[in-house]
């Protein structure tokens, strides 16, 4: 049994028997936790695990303390858990079933995650949010169904839903201890703001629990503790309003919620008030800052996070002191759950477009795109993956870190040798001007608790400070730990309380209503802010008068944080000069502790000059928010250049530290943080940029190499293009040697450049002049062939106008931009708008226009034309009123090989009507050439192993598959091109050879061609075989033949040594002409080309038809007899009777037989008859003499 094991043990006993577990005392383990010795027997010790599902939908599997997987529930009731909480959504779904994510959990779900708990000997918290996605202090929406109810109706809501859900958990046999009636409702609930409101939310939630749990436990949620007074008034309201509820519960995160000591005294107050029981239902600390999934993490910055060290540890101490916390309330302090311990990376950073397909599919993400139409500033502008996994108590792999053990280790205490486990990282601010003076020692923390302080030496980089900035100098104590100290160097600051710290706010100025100074809510930076809120719509300045300023610019700035406002709010900060000029800014509320620092451009003060700073508001009931940090600050000074030196820090930090010797690498870091240091000046200085740039350059060229030099790397290149436009490669690479040194390298790319077709993204591959392979990614954009398609630009000259009434120019009423063309008369007109344009990439597209207007009589047409060679095709444009927008698109038209294609807007219109036409778009259209059997090409001959094939035969497929690939990469690739490339990789192919193809000495012996066209009819036809014969000599293993230069087959021979080879390929369905083959024979040593061989077809279309009649009664009834006695056959027939064709049919071809075909007529009208028949086959068409059959009576 592992020393963990057997404190689990000890604290899962201890649970049953507190007194033995006290008696037994501190158990041995990896980690230090204190005992909490008033404990009661029955403390919760709960997790919310509310993403489970989502997250073993995605692969995420959980293990047990020996790494073998596991069913989580099982591992949490291991590990000392008792109780697990479940979140509760309305309708976290769009209307097509995708997932908001967090989890996906509805009740359905949520019940699912209840059985599994009881099935493992847990009790259930159920909390329902009351709302279709998350719910805090920031937003508290009502589901989708309940958006438009009154309180009271969303009440009976609340209670029907509570109600529904709670029966689904009975019938489902969940052991619910407890049942949470909203989340975190600080601000609202359902909806609904104003305590009034919200009572009659939590009193129906209540009421459905007492229904159908009648021995659970009600609670309600709320969040904020740190804040004086919040959590009484809360208790208050609560009571006030009839609440009925059994448990007052409380987020607490240490980073943000205020001392142990505080939250102790207010969940005690109310308490002892109320009579009420009291728990936190949140809380949580990181392990590590490594980023597991590749979605950002909330606490993700060693400034975030300084009340215990960011480890395992640094976890169980966290958890341990929370659980003290809420013991110390006495009896009343029933339980602390950890928020989502498990909540894991579904894949790792470098996987993080497959996990973003996870995130959306299976919701096990915070949040998915598909959560933007119910929440768009938030989910729909921050979706993706997990924000937490690095305050998991869970390893990245699935496996319980020891900090899961914290609730059994509480009742025990557990005891470890002692280590360090966390080096004070401390904070300097200080003033622009003054010296940066470092501490001497600094705190060493220990995993019993304990600290020590110790001696430390900092780098000279902390010379290198200069002027405003948060630079971050490097130290080492006297035992060897590293530390880093973080310097604030903050401009002078002219305004007076900037933060509202202190009592006196005399030298702040307010107006209007919903702002209050020194208040607790949010602070960013302190324990006081402006606070601002009402429930109906408000109007508020803050200002204050800066006097006796010395000369120069100056600035303002603040901080922000809240949310609720709307389109037409203003939130706004401005410095006024008395006498000159203001400079304004607008301020954001981007949400919940979401900073946004507005900062003014700068203003120019004169000597002894004043300047009022003002926050300016205007903002509709309901929105919120903190102002903090107010600034007015001389504008920083003009910084020097500092280019070359972020140039050699990016040089430097590309390197291969792996391959450089640790002493050179040393004198690099030093380096570097020099560097960095500098760049984190607002302003730098010149002197210190030099010096910086000297001393990195130095570290640089002083490096040494581990072993052998490796090969230089050539950097990549990126090209971007406009469709039509020639593609500009560079004449040269940058080549970068290992301890990152750049030189030009003159380059020679690919010929596969030549098949990029139009808009898409392409690889291409280039050798440089010292062999070496580059890499250009070119991306062509589309291009809107139409010129000047909004008619903005003041040149019209592309545009012709014809007829009367249109004019291009400015308009009020165009469709985007000022300029349209516009149209009126007050007579009948017409007009014409066309534009000719050329080089248009071949293919399908559609035209479109925008217009607006009205007057038009039934008759009058209104049109976007398109016309190319292949046609003409046309759309109306409708003219419904003034700024009544309408967009025709014409269907598809080709612009053929040619290129040239003109587009129009005409008009023919009754006096009086009158609009405008703007935005002229040509756009692709139709289907997409499949690429999808040319993919699977290119994937087979890509998977061919090249060491398998002679050198010289494998040599052409690189190339050929890089031409392969661009146009399986088009946009819209052409037929023919894709038709080429697949020729081009079946070649190549063709052409391959295994090198255990044969035994060959030799080249292949010169074989001989010949063909048998007009040996089996006597007629050229175009039917026939070329036949390969080699008599005798070194043989070939395959031959190849082509046709006046493009491959036509290979065929695989039989290796003989030196005996006769022989190999026949069939042709067919060639039309007259001549034709010119050649062939290649192949073998392991090479290949030989044979001599070419000349076909003449000159009979492959069919032979003449001769007509006939016999109408010799002149009656009008006879029958017109084809025949073509010998020749090529036909496969089919046509008649035409005076020019129309009035029959056709099937021929069954014999070549060279006789082959006939009849035309029966009744009822021939009088007179002369011409009549002519047409023989068809895959080579062309043979049309008879004229037949004249004349018809008497």
């Amino acid at each position: 049994m592992t020393a963990a094991t057997a404190a689990l043990a000890l604290g899962l006993g201890a649970l049953a028997a507190p007194a033995v577990a006290a008696e037994d005392g501190p158990v041995e383990a990896g980690i230090v936790v204190q005992k909490v010795e008033n404990l009661p027997a029955d403390f919760i010790n709960g997790v919310d695990v509310s993403s489970v599902l989502s997250l073993e939908e995605s692969g995420v599997v959980f293990r047990d303390d020996a790494g073998e997987p596991a069913d989580l529930f099982d591992v949490l009731a291991d590990h000392g858990i008792t109780d697990v909480r479940v979140r509760v959504w309305n309708d976290p779904f769009d209307a097509d079933g995708n997932g908001y994510g967090g989890g996906d959990v509805d009740v359905e779900r949520a019940v699912e995650i209840g059985q599994r708990a009881t099935a493992a000997g847990l009790r259930v918290l159920v909390d329902f949010h009351y709302s279709d996605f998350w719910a805090d202090p920031g937003k508290q929406k009502a589901p989708k169904a309940w958006a438009d109810l009154s309180v009271p109706a969303k009440a009976a809501a609340v209670g029907a839903f509570t109600t529904d859900a709670l029966e689904q958990f009975a019938a489902a046999e969940v052991d619910v201890r407890m049942v949470q009636v909203g989340n975190e409702t600080n601000n609202g609930v359902a909806g609904v703001t104003g305590f009034a409101n919200m009572a009659q939310i939590f009193s129906a939630g209540s009421a459905a629990v007492r229904d159908v749990f009648p021995d659970a436990l009600v609670a309600v949620h709320f969040t904020n503790p740190e804040t004086t007074g919040r959590y009484a008034g809360y208790a208050a309201g609560l009571q006030t309003y009839g609440v009925d509820y059994d448990v007052f519960a409380s987020s607490y995160y240490p980073y943000w919620h205020g001392t142990r000591a505080n939250l102790t005294s207010v969940l005690s107050q109310v308490a002892s008030t109320y009579g009420k029981k009291v728990m936190v239902a949140e809380t949580s600390w990181a392990r590590t800052f490594e980023e597991g999934d590749g979605h950002g993490n909330t606490i993700d910055l060693p400034s975030e996070a300084t009340q215990y060290p960011v480890s395992v540890q640094g976890q169980a101490t966290a958890v341990r002191d929370v659980i003290q916390a809420v013991a110390d309330v006495g009896d009343a302090g029933i339980g602390v759950f950890y928020w989502e311990p498990a909540w894991l990376p579904v894949g790792p950073p470098s996987q993080l477009e497959q996990n973003k397909l996870l995130w959306e599919e299976f919701g096990s993400g915070w949040a998915s795109s598909y959560a933007d139409e119910y929440d768009p500033d938030d989910a729909g502008e921050w979706y993706g993956g997990s924000a937490w996994e690095n305050q998991a108590l869970f390893a990245y792999d699935g496996t319980p870190l020891e900090s899961l053990n914290v609730f059994a280790y509480a009742r025990t205490g557990a005891v470890a040798p002692r280590e360090v486990t966390a080096v004070e990282n401390p904070a300097v601010g200080l003033t622009d001007g003054a010296p940066v003076v470092l501490p001497a020692t600094v705190r060493i923390t220990y995993n019993d608790g304990s600290t020590e302080q110790e001696a430390v030496t900092w780098s000279e980089a902390a010379e290198y400070i200069s002027g405003p900035g948060v630079y971050e100098i490097s130290g080492e104590t006297a035992s060897g730990h590293a530390t880093a100290a973080t310097v604030t160097v903050r401009a002078v600051n002219h305004v007076r309380n900037p933060g509202f710290e202190d009592a006196d706010v005399s030298m702040w100025t307010r107006t209007g209503s919903g702002l209050t100074l020194r208040a607790t809510d949010d602070p960013r930076s302190g324990t006081r802010s402006a606070h601002f809120y009402s429930g109906a719509a408000y109007t508020y300045t803050l200002s204050q008068r800066v006097t006796a300023l010395t000369a120069g610019s100056y600035t303002a700035s603040v901080s922000a944080q809240g949310d609720g406002e709307n389109a037409a709010s203003t939130l706004r900060l401005s410095a006024a000069v008395t006498g000159g000029a203001t400079a304004t800014a607008p301020l954001e509320l981007n949400g919940w502790r979401n900073w946004f620092t507005g900062t003014t451009g700068a203003v120019t003060v004169p000597a002894g000059g004043t300047v009022t700073v003002t926050v300016t508001a205007s903002l509709p009931a309901g929105a919120w928010g903190t102002l903090d940090d107010v600034v007015l600050a001389r504008a920083a000074a003009a910084p020097a250049d500092t280019s070359a030196l972020q140039a050699a820090v990016d040089r430097a930090e590309a390197l291969d530290r792996s391959i450089i010797t640790p002493a050179s690498l040393a004198g690099l870091d030093d380096a570097l943080e020099i560097a960095d240091v500098v760049l984190a000046s607002a302003a730098p200085a010149a002197d210190k940029v030099a010096a910086a740039l000297t001393r990195l350059e130095s570290a640089l060229d002083a490096l040494e190499l581990l072993g052998e030099e490796p090969a230089p790397v050539v950097l990549p290149v990126a090209v971007t293009a406009v469709e039509g436009d020639p593609i500009d490669l560079p004449a040269t690479v940058d080549v970068r040697r290992w301890n990152g040194a750049v030189e030009e390298q003159g380059v020679e790319w690919s010929g596969a450049v030549d098949w990029i077709p139009g808009a898409g993204d392409y690889v291409l591959s280039g050798t440089t002049e010292d062999g070496l392979a580059a890499r250009a990614t070119v991306t062509v954009t589309p291009r809107q062939w139409v010129r000047n398609p909004g008619f903005e630009a003041s040149d019209t000259s592309m545009w012709e106008i014809t007829g009367t009434g249109a004019s291009i120019g400015a308009s009020a009423d165009a469709a985007a931009g000022s300029r349209a063309v516009s149209f009126w008369s007050d007579a009948a007109y017409t007009f014409a708008v066309t534009q000719r344009i050329t080089g248009v990439t071949p293919g399908t597209y559609t035209l479109s226009a925008t217009a607006q207007g009205d007057g038009e009589s039934a008759a009058d047409r209104l049109t976007v034309a398109a016309t190319t060679a292949a046609g003409a095709v046309t759309a109306p444009l409708a003219l419904d009123g003034w700024q009544a927008w309408r967009t025709g698109t014409t269907p598809a038209v080709t612009v053929g090989s040619d290129g040239i294609l003109t587009v129009a807007v005409r008009g023919t219109l009754s006096a009086g009507a009158w609009g405008t036409v703007d935005q002229v778009r040509l756009t692709r259209a139709g289907d997409r050439v499949a690429t999808a059997d040319l993919a699977t090409a290119v994937d087979a001959l890509a998977a061919l192993r090249a060491g398998d094939y002679t050198d010289w035969s494998y040599e052409p497929v690189p190339a050929a598959l890089e031409k392969a690939r661009i146009v399986v990469a088009a946009d819209w690739p052409s037929a023919p091109l894709v038709a080429a490339a697949t020729a081009l990789l079946a070649e190549v192919r063709a052409g391959l050879v295994r090198k255990d193809a044969d035994t060959a000495t030799a080249v292949p012996a010169k074989g001989v061609l010949s063909h048998d066209n007009g040996w089996d009819t006597g007629l050229l036809d175009g039917d026939y075989r070329i036949t390969m014969n080699l008599w005798w000599g070194q043989n070939a293993s395959s031959v190849r033949l082509y046709e006046n230069g493009v491959f036509v087959a290979a065929v695989p021979l039989t290796y003989g040594g030196l005996k006769a080879q022989t190999a026949s390929i069939p042709i067919s369905g060639r039309g007259n002409g001549t034709y010119r083959y050649t062939a290649v024979l192949a073998n392991t040593k090479g290949e030989t080309t044979l001599a070419p061989l000349t076909v003449t077809v000159t009979a492959a279309n069919p032979g003449t038809p001769v007509l006939s009649h016999d109408n010799h009664d002149g009656d009008g009834t006879y029958t017109v007899t084809a025949n073509m006695w010998w020749g090529t056959n036909a496969t089919s027939y046509r008649f035409y009777a005076d020019g129309a064709l009035v029959s056709e049919g099937a021929l069954t071809a014999r070549t060279p037989g006789a082959q006939k075909a009849t035309l029966a007529v009744t009822g021939a009208t009088k007179g002369s008859h011409v009549y002519r028949v047409e023989f068809r086959n895959a080579a062309g068409t043979t049309s008879s003499a004229p037949l004249t059959v004349k018809v008497t009576r």
